[in-house]
């Protein structure tokens, strides 16, 4: 291996040492989410504090994402992959932040799930995209994990576009569903965040992957 060849690839082990610690984050704070839905009488004083942590989680979420991209601008990298370094960290930064929006609608709204309709959906197909957001998370890991392996890489990667389907179809069917309800604006807009939130973290997860074996395929 040449040395300039090293010397990228050094910087390539760097960036994704960098997004295995933010997965960490976004998996951390997607578990938050599922310890709200697991309580059965919330108020603002629990859901301050759940906002509070997955905040923190953010911030430390941006911090890396600010390195990892002084890293790529200072010439970490082949410049043949840096345009797609860029696009990775801005969707692998745009998990965290669906799930720190999620959490601050859900403090906004929760009270309205005093509706056994809206309350349903929560806990039943609402739940059900957080789990599949959650796996796909943890699928990312495993990619970072073992990307000098594109083999491996591209067998999770297919399993995370099918699992990325699955999230659409329930949020398609929630929308149906939601529609044929007698739901308040406040009701409607509430219910439509949360899915649509938890729509992105999967199409924003799904993008990260598709680049990630593009840059693994290259280096």
């Amino acid at each position: 291996m040449s040395i300039l060849k090293r010397w990228f690839t050094s910087g390539w082990d760097e960036i994704v040492e960098g997004l295995k610690a933010h997965i960490g984050y976004s998996h951390q704070s997607i578990e938050f989410l599922e310890q709200i839905l697991k309580e059965t009488e919330l108020n603002e004083v629990y859901l301050d504090e759940i906002v509070r942590k997955i905040a923190a989680i953010e911030r430390e979420g941006d911090e890396i994402i600010r390195k990892l991209d002084d890293n790529i601008t200072k010439g970490a990298l082949v410049p043949s992959i840096m345009g797609s370094a860029e696009l990775l960290l801005d969707r692998i930064d745009n998990i965290l932040d669906n799930i720190y929006y999620i959490s601050k609608e859900i403090k906004r709204g929760y009270r309205v799930w005093k509706n056994d309709n809206i309350r349903k959906i929560i806990i039943g197909k609402f739940k059900e995209m957080l789990d599949l957001d959650k796996t796909i998370i943890e699928y990312i890991g495993l990619i970072l994990d073992r990307s000098r392996d594109l083999e491996f890489c591209s067998r999770y990667a297919r399993i995370v576009s099918t699992l990325e389907e699955e999230v659409d179809e329930i949020k398609e069917y929630i929308l149906d569903e939601v529609y044929q309800l007698a739901l308040s604006a406040v009701e409607f807009n509430h219910i439509i965040s949360l899915i649509y939130s938890a729509d992105k973290i999967a199409d924003n997860a799904q993008d990260a992957v598709q680049l990630l074996i593009s840059i693994i395929s290259t280096i």
